[in-house]
């Protein structure tokens, strides 16, 4: 059954798309496309089709006319998933994600030297290298991953923080993510770049459906704040003591908030990575 999307066509100036990108984000936007060769920059913005998109749509227009942004024209339209992949083949080209890291799309290859090359056919799923936050957290997951770990990836979207892991080291990794949909795409990218089965076990589900007594070296989850705030305790029970935790997907303005909520939960901070309205937050479970 072909499923629809809610797209918002937001057309905002150069200074404004950064925060309107965020705004989309945090608003449940599984992805989005910014075409910024007119004099303004237009944002094309993806919703799941259950999402209420008339409130998406209040609460932009609010933050404009908050921020007396006369300037910005917002349009709604549907759109087929097989169209809006069709989309996805034209504009996504390679990403250096990280110095080490470039993402790309398997009919451009890439020669990435000696760093990373991971190739990401995306459909309707989060993380193909061009968010800041599945940047910073590639940043992060580079420096704080260690051989043998086993990881556990929350959100895994299109598959790409997992295949991170493996080629960086994983024993073995555990992938979950709510939608069917992101599952079946992250397993298609396991098999593009060479995964083994037994050391990545992708599915759907959540963090409260990993085998009582798991525990992991590394937890990595690229998810908004709202969904991460309520299972910080159940991400610190599975997370091995001293080891740690990468948390993205939170707006700069949020970090106060959230890292307070971690100390709450007894989670040591150890660092925060910063990218245009984005935060990367690498904590520590405390004994």
């Amino acid at each position: 059954m072909t499923r629809n999307w809610h797209i918002l066509t937001i057309q905002t100036s150069m200074e404004c798309s950064e925060v309107f990108s965020a705004l989309c984000f945090s608003l449940g936007s599984c992805g989005l496309e910014t075409d910024d060769r007119e004099p303004h920059v237009r944002l094309t913005v993806y919703f799941p089709e259950a999402l209420d998109l008339a409130h998406i749509e209040e609460e932009l227009r609010s933050y404009a006319e908050l921020q007396s942004l006369s300037d910005v024209k917002i349009d709604r339209a549907m759109q087929e998933e097989e169209d809006w992949e069709a989309e996805w083949r034209r504009f996504f080209r390679p990403i250096w994600a990280t110095p080490n890291v470039v993402i790309h799309p398997s009919w451009i290859p890439v020669d990435a030297g000696d760093g990373m090359a991971i190739t990401i056919d995306p459909k309707m799923a989060f993380g193909t290298g061009g968010h800041e936050s599945t940047q910073l957290c590639l940043q992060a997951l580079e420096q704080y991953m260690e051989q043998g770990y086993r990881v556990l990836d929350l959100g895994t979207g299109s598959g790409v923080l997992s295949i991170a892991a493996a080629g960086w080291g994983a024993e073995h990794v555990t992938s979950l993510d709510v939608d069917p949909a992101a599952v079946e795409n992250a397993c298609e990218n396991m098999k593009r770049n060479h995964v083994e089965n037994d050391r990545v076990d992708v599915r759907v589900g959540r963090i409260n459906d990993c085998a009582e007594g798991a525990e992991f070296d590394l937890i990595v989850a690229n998810i908004q704040s709202r969904i991460l705030l309520p299972i910080l305790a159940s991400i610190r029970d599975r997370l091995s003591v001293g080891h740690p935790v990468i948390f993205s997907g939170i707006l700069a303005r949020e970090e106060k908030d959230f890292c307070a909520e971690l100390s709450r939960y007894g989670f040591d901070l150890v660092e925060v990575l910063a990218k245009n309205e984005w935060v990367g937050i690498i904590a520590r479970r405390g004994s």
